[in-house]
């Protein structure tokens, strides 16, 4: 059985000069098999001004309920 929700996740690419972190909303799918996600990050768009707003605040609570996971390629 699998279930998805938005996840935001921290990446951490590493540089020359020390690390660079940035966090972004992804795809999250919990399955028997072991967890995933979308390998880019997800793109807030819809067909009206209503479906946007109702992306946006399922984003919102769901980084309220599942916190942040760290990116892991």
């Amino acid at each position: 059985m699998s279930h998805w929700h938005y996840q935001l996740m921290r990446h951490t690419q590493m540089y020359a000069g020390g690390p660079y972190v940035y966090y972004a909303i992804h795809e999250y799918y919990e399955m028997d098999e072991g967890d995933g996600w979308t390998e880019n990050p997800v793109d807030v768009t819809g067909d009206s001004i209503e479906d946007v707003k109702k992306a946006l605040m399922l984003m919102l609570h769901d980084i309220d309920k599942h916190g942040v996971k760290d990116y892991e390629v």
